[in-house]
């Protein structure tokens, strides 16, 4: 058996019927699915659920969303390995001079929204990631998202993000999650009372290969 050849494509966004559906849900959750066992696609619903985040978003408080995808082998005689990952990063903030809700991603995309369901609407599309190995086995994909509040004092990276200036987060050195997560760890031990929101999923055993 060779070593796993990992290929990480870009993500590419699609739009289902079940992404509707689901979006009925009244709590936040997270989903795995394999529609060809090769490209996991990745479903979060009901993200604006809790009240706090759309009135903390008016009171100037942006929303960090944090992905994670993990790529992993199962093994039956030993611990599961780990193989492969792939993350990105949005962010929300409300404009108080046009009244609706700015959403950014990590792939360049700016989006407007004037109301807090139609953005709940955008949060909730599903995606596509192409992350796996070549090499055969029993695979299964563990996705987590962290959403937090960010403060005042983490804005200054965030605007320099928005402004396209070099840095850390977009010279290769690290990732705009990287970059904001230090803020914001920083900004929720100096104000109590936040909120934030850990969501984890895992998919089905699928096997390749044989």
């Amino acid at each position: 058996m060779s070593r796993p050849s990992l290929l990480l494509g870009g993500l590419f966004w699609i739009w289902t019927g079940a992404g509707l559906a689901a979006a009925q849900t009244d709590h936040p959750a997270l989903s795995i699915t394999l529609p060809d066992s090769v490209t996991p696609r990745v479903q979060a619903t009901a993200l604006l659920s809790d009240p706090r985040f759309p009135d903390l978003l008016k009171s100037g408080f942006p929303l960090r969303l944090h992905f994670r995808l993990e790529l992993w082998r199962a093994r039956s005689t030993w611990f599961d390995q780990f193989v492969s990952d792939a993350s990105w990063d949005a962010v929300v903030r409300h404009d108080p001079l046009a009244d609706d809700f700015v959403l950014y991603r990590s792939t360049g995309e700016v989006k407007r929204f004037p109301s807090p369901e139609l953005l709940e609407t955008a949060l909730e599309r599903p995606f596509s990631v192409r992350l796996f190995s070549q090499s055969e086995g029993r695979y299964y994909y563990v996705c987590r998202l962290e959403i937090s509040t960010l403060s005042d004092s983490d804005l200054d990276e965030l605007t320099r993000w928005l402004k396209g200036e070099v840095g850390p987060a977009v010279s290769g050195e690290g990732s705009l999650g990287d970059a904001l997560a230090r803020g914001a760890q920083r900004a929720l031990v100096r104000i109590a009372g936040l909120p934030r929101l850990t969501l984890e999923a895992r998919s089905t055993v699928v096997e390749r290969g044989r």
